[in-house]
Order: structure tokens, then C-alpha cells, then sequence
């Protein structure tokens, strides 16, 4: 199977760098993204469509990345409560990542996976509304519009913890 060599030599690196950064953990990073490329095997996507491949790549590697973030949390919290980015390092370390991540630490508590997964991509990752509709398969319409709902969702929690 040449596409799928092609695809493993081309994106491997890229996806383990992404693990790691996501999960600050070599060998986590590792496995996230060696599983990532057996369901490729699995699924026998044709490197003939690029764009749809790399995308594949991408968000199989993100969403398996928050499950490993999800998995961590539960194992920390005895009563299986899922503050699911608690345990995530915040890459380059700025203010604008911190707040970023604070941000994504609230909403874990109450926003549904496919939200959560345009928040990282756009929060962590730093894609673009267009790169993100790539990766999910919907438009960059549709992007912006669950991000302001996550902004409106994340102004109504300020509200309500303020005093």
C-alpha cells in the first residue's frame, strides 16, 4: 500500500509533534499518533485525495488526543468529574495561551465534544475558520457561528460565577 507509506512519511512527525504538544508527553504523543495512522490502515483512505486524508489525519489525531486528556482527568478525579483540559500544557506559555486555556477549562465542563474540538483547534492549535472547516468537513460559516455560540456560552458563565 504506497498511498498509505506516502501519507505515514509525510504527516507522521507532524501529528506526533501536535500529540505532543497537546498531551506534554512523548510517549502518550506516540501512541495517539501511531493509533491514528493504524485506522488509517484500517479505513483504507486513498492518498489519491490529499486534502481529505490530511484532514482525516488531523482530526482523528485531535480527537483521540482529548480522549487521552479525558482519560487523564478521570483518573485524577475519583468522582469522575471531567475538567477535560485541566491536565493540558499550554504551549509557548503566553498570557494569551493561558487565558485561552482557561477559557477551554470552563467550557469542558459543559460543552459537548464537537464543540470542544472546534475550541481546540482554534484556541490551541491556532487554525484558521477555513483550516478548521477542512479538518471537520463543514464550512467556515458554520465554524464561526459555533465559535461566537462558545463565546456567548463562555460570557454567560462569567456572568453567572461573578459576584
Amino acid at each position: 500500500m504506497r498511498d498509505f507509506d506516502s501519507a505515514y512519511r509525510r504527516y507522521f512527525p507532524v501529528i506526533r509533534e501536535k500529540c505532543r504538544r497537546m498531551l506534554d508527553d512523548m510517549g502518550e504523543a506516540d501512541d495517539v499518533a501511531q493509533e491514528t495512522f493504524i485506522r488509517l490502515w484500517r479505513a483504507g483512505l486513498d492518498e489519491n485525495e490529499a486534502r481529505s486524508v490530511s484532514s482525516w489525519i488531523y482530526r482523528t489525531s485531535t480527537r483521540l488526543a482529548i480522549d487521552h486528556i479525558r482519560d487523564r482527568a478521570r483518573m485524577r478525579q475519583p468522582d469522575g468529574g471531567s475538567n477535560v483540559l485541566e491536565t493540558m500544557p499550554v504551549p509557548g506559555g503566553s498570557d494569551a495561551v493561558l487565558s485561552a486555556r482557561r477559557q477551554l477549562q470552563t467550557l469542558a465542563r459543559s460543552v459537548p465534544a464537537d464543540e470542544l474540538e472546534i475550541a481546540v483547534l482554534s484556541r490551541l492549535d491556532r487554525l484558521t475558520h477555513v483550516e478548521i472547516g477542512e479538518v471537520l468537513g463543514i464550512s467556515d460559516r458554520t465554524v464561526r457561528r459555533r465559535l461566537r455560540q462558545l463565546q456567548r456560552r463562555l460570557q454567560d458563565l462569567r456572568l453567572e460565577e461573578s459576584p
